[in-house]
């Protein structure tokens, strides 16, 4: 075939803020939300859709916001019933949907709800970056197979958040995995947490992404910074939480810097 050369032109950047990014959180289950964790005021706090609806919102609604996240993997079976629990999501007061599949896009219109990129969508390139915009994202969640630097030199057109704190997901399966104690081990003993999310399994990576001892993320455009909490307890989320607000040293024991300084090639 004939080979076409296309124009890309750049998006325009939104204006970079002067502060520091703002804290999300990230959570697995409805019982790791907390009293201590709304006092933290945290700008979102996200959660699968079916544990967000497990919860009444009301006594937190006047401290942070929260966003409904679908699955990343569904099945046209599943639409009905994820249709009719987006439609209850305004009325429980919650204030976003969290986009990780384009294909959700078609189910989030129309709600009232700001559209939030979530790590399903690997934004990887300022195109991408584009494109979300135009579908009506409010934000957009980078990929953590980002360098620091080429996460800095996106043309960022919308706000965009990145972990920068929790296991980071290594593998998604079909079917689920009855794992011993909830983990697999490998062959250097290492532990990887097998998570039930969305009728499916996720295995996480068994060391926890932590930069909170670097400041070399803090002035690279970023509008959000996620703290993702799968294996925490509700104390553990409240307590990290607090302290990457304080800049204190929350270090785990096993912590990797995961791809912010080598990136994929």
């Amino acid at each position: 075939p004939v080979r076409r050369s296309l124009s890309a032109p750049l998006p325009e950047p939104v204006a970079e803020t002067a502060d520091a990014p703002r804290f999300t959180v990230s959570l697995l289950r409805a019982a790791q939300m907390s009293d201590a964790l709304a006092e933290a005021r945290p700008a979102m706090v996200s959660l699968p859709i079916d544990e967000l609806l497990a919860l009444d919102l009301a006594p937190w609604l006047d401290k942070t916001q929260f966003c409904a996240v679908l699955p990343r993997i569904y099945r046209t079976a599943d639409e009905p019933r994820l249709r009719a629990a987006l439609a209850a999501l305004p009325a429980r007061g919650v204030n976003a949907v969290g986009i990780a599949n384009l294909g959700h896009l078609a189910l989030a219109r129309g709600l009232g709800l700001a559209l939030r990129g979530e790590q399903g969508l690997n934004v990887y390139n300022s195109a991408a970056l584009r494109f979300l915009a135009s579908q009506g994202l409010s934000c957009a969640m980078l990929s953590f197979e980002l360098r620091r630097e080429q996460v800095r030199d996106l043309r960022k057109c919308i706000p965009c958040e990145l972990t920068v704190y929790g296991r980071l997901p290594l593998m998604l399966t079909e079917n689920r995995i009855d794992a011993p104690d909830g983990v697999l081990v490998d062959r250097r003993s290492e532990r990887f947490p097998v998570l039930t999310v969305g009728g499916r399994s996720e295995i996480e990576n068994a060391k926890v992404l932590y930069l909170a001892d670097r400041d070399d993320w803090r002035d690279i455009g970023l509008h959000y910074a996620r703290l993702r909490f799968t294996t925490e307890t509700a104390e553990d989320c409240a307590a990290i939480l607090h302290a990457h607000q304080r800049g204190e040293d929350c270090a785990p024991a096993a912590l990797t810097r995961g791809l912010f300084y080598r990136g994929v090639e």
